[in-house]
Order: C-alpha cells, then sequence, then structure tokens
C-alpha cells in the first residue's frame, strides 16, 4: 500500500505523541500531552500514513519573529518531525516538509523556522542556520564584578507571583532583537510548570528591566557545597538590569556554578567580572535555522545597517529560483522582483543564514555558498549585520 499524506485529527494525537516518544527518548506522560496540547492543534498536523499506521508527522506553529531594526514579520515554526525507524528512505521526510513549505507560502508567510535535533538534515530543503547556541558555565564562587551594581530593584518572585510581570518584559527583548519569537501562553504554561526531579521549585530574578529564571540543584559535595544554579530563562533589556542580576545572581550562597544554554553569544557578561575567563563557553553549533519562503517579503521587512541597493539572484530548488533587487539603508528597505543581472549570487539556505545578521556573507562566500565580486560582497555584509547577535528566546 502506498504512503499517503493527509491532515491530522484529535483522534490521532496518541500515535503522534507515541512516534515522537519513541524517536526523540521521551516517555510523555498524560500531563506531558495536556501541556503539549496547550501549543499544537492536532488538526494542524501533516501525517503520512501507510494504511492505518502512522509513519511520518509535522507541524508548525505560528509566531512573529524580530527582524533587524525592531521590524517583525509572520514564521511558521516547524516541529514534532518524526518519521517511524522502519520507514527511513524512502523520501517520507521529503514528501512531509516540502508540502508543508508550499502551503505555507501559499498563506504568505515570508519565512519558516526550526530548531533542529540533528545538524545535517535540514539544509537540503532549503534552511540555513541562523543563530548559535551556547553553554554558558560561570563559577559563582571565584567570579568577581569589577564594579558590583546596585541590586536593589531586584526581587526574588514565585512563578505565581512572576506570571502578569514576565510577559511584559519579554516581549520588551524580544522584540528588539534580531531572531526574537512571540511566546503563547501555552509556551508561558510549559515554561512554567514543575518537574518532581528538576531540582528547587522554579524562582524568578525580576528588574523592571530583565528578569532571569533558574532552579537549583542540591550538591553538598562531602560539606563543601557545591550547588549548581541553572538559568532557563534570561531577559536583560538594559545594561542596568544585566548588571543587577548578575549581581545578585553571584552573591547566591552555596552555588558553584551557574549554567545556562539561553544566553546570547554577545551577552556583555565577561566585560563586567575582573577575570572574564571566569565565563567558560562551550558552542554547541545551530540553533534556529531559518528558511525564506517569500524573499521579497523578507529582505523588505528589516532594515540595513548601511545603504545597499544590489541585484540578488536566489537559488531555490523547491519553490523557484528569483532574482531581486534590493534597496534599502537604516531607515527601511525594498526588495522586488527584477531581471537584471545578479551581482550576488546565494542559495536559499545561505539566505536564510544571513537574513537576522549573525552569520558573515564573506564567510559563506569563502565555503562557496555565495558567489560575487568581493566589494559587493562586502558592502552588502555590512549592510546585513545587526547591532546584537541574534536570538530567538523560545525554543519549539
Amino acid at each position: 500500500m502506498p504512503i499517503t499524506i493527509r491532515p491530522g485529527t484529535p483522534d490521532d494525537f496518541p500515535a503522534i505523541a507515541e512516534l515522537d516518544g519513541i524517536n526523540f527518548g521521551e516517555r510523555y506522560s498524560a500531563e506531558d500531552l495536556e501541556y503539549a496540547l496547550r501549543i499544537v492543534d492536532p488538526s494542524a498536523f501533516l501525517l503520512a500514513v501507510d494504511g492505518a499506521k502512522l509513519v511520518g508527522s509535522t507541524v508548525d506553529l505560528p509566531f512573529g519573529m524580530a527582524l533587524p531594526g525592531g521590524t517583525e514579520v509572520r514564521a511558521a515554526g516547524i516541529t514534532w518531525v518524526s518519521t517511524d525507524v522502519t520507514y527511513r528512505r524512502q523520501g517520507i521526510l521529503t514528501q512531509l516538509i516540502s508540502q508543508q513549505l508550499r502551503a505555507r507560502a501559499e498563506d504568505g508567510y515570508p519565512a519558516a523556522i526550526l530548531t533542529a535535533s540533528e545538524g545535517g538534515i535540514y539544509g537540503r530543503y532549503g534552511f540555513g542556520a541562523a543563530t548559535r547556541r551556547l553553554t554558558t558555565t560561570v563559577e559563582r564562587r571565584s567570579a568577581r564584578l569589577v564594579d558590583p551594581a546596585d541590586a536593589s530593584s531586584v526581587r526574588r518572585l514565585t512563578t505565581d507571583q512572576a506570571r502578569d510581570v514576565l510577559p511584559q518584559l519579554y516581549e520588551r527583548w524580544r522584540s528588539a532583537t534580531p531572531g526574537g519569537l512571540t511566546r503563547g501562553e501555552g509556551f508561558w504554561a510549559y515554561a512554567w510548570r514543575e518537574h518532581a526531579q528538576a531540582g528547587s521549585a522554579l524562582s524568578h530574578l525580576v528588574h523592571p528591566d530583565g528578569y532571569v529564571s533558574y532552579r537549583i540543584t542540591s550538591d553538598m559535595n562531602e560539606g563543601l557545597p557545591r550547588f549548581r544554579c541553572r538559568i532557563t530563562d534570561y531577559v536583560a533589556i538594559t545594561p542596568e538590569a544585566h548588571a543587577a542580576l548578575w549581581r545578585v545572581l553571584l552573591d547566591m550562597d552555596l552555588v558553584g556554578p551557574i549554567v545556562s544554554m539561553q544566553i546570547p553569544e554577545d551577552d556583555p557578561l565577561p566585560l563586567l567580572l575582573t577575570n572574564a575567563r571566569e565565563v567558560r563557553v562551550t558552542p554547541l553549533g545551530d540553533a534556529l535555522w531559518l528558511r525564506p519562503l517569500d524573499v521579497a517579503a523578507l529582505l523588505s521587512a528589516r532594515t540595513y545597517a548601511v545603504e545597499v541597493d544590489t541585484v540578488l539572484e536566489v537559488v531555490d530548488p523547491l519553490l523557484g529560483d528569483g532574482r531581486y533587487r534590493l534597496t534599502g539603508g537604516p531607515d527601511g528597505a525594498s526588495c522586488t522582483r527584477t531581471d537584471d543581472a545578479p551581482e550576488v549570487t546565494l542559495g536559499v539556505a545561505a539566505l536564510g543564514s544571513v537574513v537576522l545578521g549573525g552569520t558573515r556573507l564573506p564567510w559563506l562566500a569563502r565555503g562557496g555558498r555565495v558567489t560575487g565580486g568581493d566589494s559587493v560582497i562586502s558592502r552588502l555584509d555590512r549592510a546585513l549585520l545587526a547591532d546584537r547577535a541574534p536570538w530567538h528566546g523560545t525554543d519549539f
């Protein structure tokens, strides 16, 4: 019986969760699925079935995504992607993703986004790695601030106390951060849920211009306490908030390492310490992958650091190649189809990597992903740069 592709239904969700769980090493409880259903709609899934057997799935979630300059576009967040292990290498994932991308392009989405469990899968579908994830570790006992900040405005709140405060602060931060994603009520509920084996209850250090959410895990370390503080959510809107929050974090008794995978790569914490080496950073590679669906709409929506006027040829085997004249600067931009000869040629995945301003165009050129004159590439690179490293803020 041939594999068929169809929309999901609410009745499919148990099978979807079973397939996803076995592929990603999870055992979902009834509570887990309840939280998941606050975020995903089973009817929005695209499923591959062999008769009555579910053999593949994908779904996308609607996000608003900030671009350089503080503007925003709609982005389709692809997630819950799974294929049954006994049906691999039959083109099922390609059918699902291709149909999904075409549908979102027809719906007018300028971009699709995802976070990938493996780095070698999604480039073939036109996704480029647009942000990078780090693990940041600070040894609290030895880290010293150059100038201890005034932390009198920082409060420690329980989750119940913080529910009406954190979403507003997050929105202020993400709307000014390239790649920052909107966070709906379902995502907040998931972020705030308690886990029996996760250590302490979730706590929040809250400043008028930022917050840090964290848990503490006990480790008495044979009488020399070395508790672990794991930061799960991290928002610093102003330098004052950033310094004040770290003043409180570094004053925590009993804590040894402070660890997080949510701190952007250009965070200024090393500059606040007497010894910048106390901030140890382990690159984990790609974080958010971006796939342009409407090149003209996406490039028109952002601003550019310097004036630019050039013709791009974007190679897109799925949705079709195109040439575009991009004219823009700090005050806005226009991008329209053209028949003019291109000055820069790049694949749609390479465009996805640079559009948030976090990947350098000459680097891609040296890797053979971009072609064009050196001076044109250099100028376009400077135009594409953002004033801060892109970061999405919400995993999905």
